[in-house]
């Protein structure tokens, strides 16, 4: 996986199977053999996720960049680097620091919120959807009057309003820079020519929502050289938009994509693995799915009526009970 160069590629793993490493081995084996760091762009979604691949990058190859913020960085911060260079042309005016800090975005939203008798946590992830599914105001407000539902009209009338809002104040939120950044650079090729990388790599792709993908695409497009990293199976952030399907389908956005698959499992016993096998959402990988490990429990599915039971269960477990 490590030695793929030119293309696009889906690299689907099973748990336990070295994702962070292929990604690690791929950059270290790129910038060996000649490709400046300033040519590469990882993306993680965690803070914490982009350091470690950067540090374990540079233990193989020594410094990466001089410039801290190149090279490995999460979604956001790469939208957010964005919108501070490109700020110029961007279609209204944006504060001096673009993003919206936690507390003007609460704020922002309560106001939103309180004008049309809603709840502003309910505002925040209904705004937070439409935005990572590439929904403008407008086009929310157009398809809540179509459906008749009032409840539907006073969210998408509150997210128009706090739009607004934040225009207002000069400031974009994280989902915000997500999708002024897809937007900028769909609609303007200078902009996308600035921001082509010719490697880029995605990790946890799983995660990836919409604007994400359509981001991905307009950052390689260019060069044409993609690779997309996650298990399918470990995908957890539906609520937020997230689509594993268009990662188990990269081939509706990207045609010639490649399949690559991480199928030993290094964490896991023989019984755990042959479980998982029956329930992958990649039947190619379940096929190759194996594990050097020894044998160990048999896996057992344990229902309980509510959260308490269950813990209660998982702690009987831990002080040796039945």
């Amino acid at each position: 996986m490590a030695s793929a160069r030119e293309g696009v590629y889906a690299c689907y793993a099973g748990p336990g199977s070295g994702k962070t490493a292929t990604c690690v081995y791929r950059i270290a084996s790129l910038i060996r053999e000649g490709i400046s760091p300033d040519d590469l762009l990882a993306l993680s979604f965690t803070v914490t996720g982009a350091r470690n691949l950067r540090t374990r990058v540079e233990e193989i190859t020594g410094p990466w960049s001089i410039n801290r913020t190149a090279g490995s960085m999460t979604l956001h911060s790469l939208a957010l680097k964005f919108v501070e260079q490109e700020r110029e042309e961007m279609p209204f005016e944006l504060a001096e620091f673009p993003l919206a800090t936690e507390p003007v975005a609460n704020k922002l939203s309560a106001e939103a919120a309180r004008r049309y008798e809603i709840d502003p946590r309910s505002l925040r992830t209904a705004t937070s959807l439409f935005k990572r599914s590439r929904v403008r105001p407008n086009q929310a407000v157009a398809a809540a009057e179509k459906s008749g539902k009032a409840s539907d009209l006073k969210i998408a009338l509150a997210y128009k309003d706090l739009d607004r809002r934040m225009r207002e104040a000069k400031v974009l939120d994280f989902d915000s820079l997500m999708f002024e950044m897809v937007e900028l650079m769909d609609r303007n090729s200078a902009v996308r020519e600035r921001w082509s990388y010719k490697f880029v790599i995605c990790d946890e792709a799983q995660d990836c929502c919409q604007t994400d993908w359509k981001l991905l695409y307009l950052l390689s497009s260019k060069h044409g050289n993609l690779m997309c990293v996650g298990d399918p199976g470990q995908s957890v952030f539906g609520f937020r938009g997230a689509s594993p399907h268009m990662f188990l389908n990269m081939h509706e956005m990207f045609p010639n994509v490649q399949k690559l698959f991480l199928a030993t499992n290094y964490r896991s016993s023989v019984e755990l693995v042959e479980f998982l096998k029956g329930i992958g959402p990649v039947p190619e990988l379940a096929a190759k799915f194996h594990t050097p490990n020894s044998h160990g429990p048999v896996p057992v599915i344990r229902g309980f009526q509510n959260s308490a039971e269950e813990s209660a269960w998982v702690v009987s477990q831990i002080k040796g009970g039945p």
